[in-house]
């Protein structure tokens, strides 16, 4: 799981108040920000009193608007903010803190939701993330490093010993995606990780993992884990290939926590925050909306896996992983001293 660096709290006396935070994954976030910057504008020339939000387009480490679940005031908390994967929300005390999980209700998601949500429960038990979107992590198959082994249609595929040093995944070797760990975990158990750390030849950073798809910047793998974006990023070859796991792609949330008593500009931000405007937008690209409306050009029958909420709140997410990180990592050892 991805370790973020030790950070000094923002008191809550420095954080101005605001109806919006939109915090969102960087390939996005240009075209996320440009669509609320107009939905504001519009807004405000129409209502009283305004609204004030922020979409952060650089690094938010050590700004007024990081680290918001940290707030500990429910009047410095803004109307909504907008959050993605598994950060600070959950492996931090916000969980855990009965006040503040008070604070906020579900957004409505509309019914019904885009096909490719459809199957997996997206309704938070405990009414405090709303999902808005995903962004979706899918094959990459290089088929000239392939060779004659099948191609992998389901992301447990990826555990069988034929695809072993073949797979490229992101983050780093010491740090690999809790995204593709939970759903081996849940669907193989100890096994299946164990057969990850013999597959997994290669953990990287997103472009890295495209150079090296290319073929120009060290060994070349079978397959790679990446998000569509990048995997729509690495330029066209005729031995490259995207393909959405049968089984679904992985599932890397993305939601908004809106509070309970909001103003009208606040309800306002979550009306833009779930409409087709903006899964137009986000589609465009390479993310995903849930507005059925919204086209993605996904394949036919495409659809997502997710571990779901019953899952991720049924022990703390950080331990769970810390727990499969230490099964990979053992394997891993025994593989390096073994050939090393």
């Amino acid at each position: 799981m991805k370790k973020e660096p030790l950070r000094e709290v923002i008191p809550d006396s420095l954080r101005e108040p605001l109806d919006f935070i939109g915090h969102i994954y960087c390939p996005v976030k240009e075209r996320f920000s440009q669509a609320y910057l107009e939905f504001e504008s519009a807004y405000n020339r129409t209502h009283e009193p305004t609204l004030r939000g922020i979409v952060p387009l650089g690094s938010c480490e050590m700004d007024i608007y990081s680290q918001i679940s940290t707030i500990q005031t429910w009047e410095k908390f803004p109307g909504l903010v907008t959050e993605a994967g598994y950060g600070d929300f959950f492996t931090g005390t916000f969980l855990t803190n009965r006040e503040k999980r008070t604070w906020f209700a579900p957004w409505p998601a509309p019914q019904p939701v885009n096909p490719l949500f459809q199957g997996i429960d997206l309704q938070d038990p405990l009414g405090i993330f709303s999902i808005y979107g995903a962004m979706p992590y899918v094959f990459l198959v290089n088929h000239k490093r392939l060779g004659n082994r099948p191609v992998p249609r389901r992301i447990g595929d990826l555990t069988g010993p034929v695809y072993e040093d073949l797979v490229g995944t992101v983050y780093s070797p010491e740090d690999i995606t809790e995204l593709l760990l939970l759903e081996i975990w849940k669907e193989q158990g100890e096994p299946g990780i164990r057969g990850l750390a013999h597959t997994i030849g290669l953990a990287a950073g997103t472009r890295e993992l495209a150079a090296s798809a290319l073929g120009n910047r060290g060994k070349a793998y079978g397959v790679y884990i990446m998000s569509w974006f990048f995997a729509h990023a690495v330029p066209k070859r005729d031995y490259l290939e995207i393909l959405w796991p049968d089984d679904g792609a992985l599932f890397c949330p993305l939601y908004a926590l809106v509070k309970r008593e909001r103003t009208a500009s606040q309800t306002a931000c979550g009306e833009f925050l779930f409409s087709k405007n903006l899964g137009t937008v986000m589609a465009e690209g390479w993310f995903t909306h849930i507005h059925p409306e919204v086209t993605h050009g996904a394949p036919q029958g495409a659809r997502f896996r997710w571990v779901g909420w019953e899952y991720i709140y049924e022990k703390p997410i950080r331990r769970r992983v810390t727990e499969i990180e230490q099964v990979y990592y053992a394997e891993r050892n025994r593989i390096l001293s073994r050939t090393g």
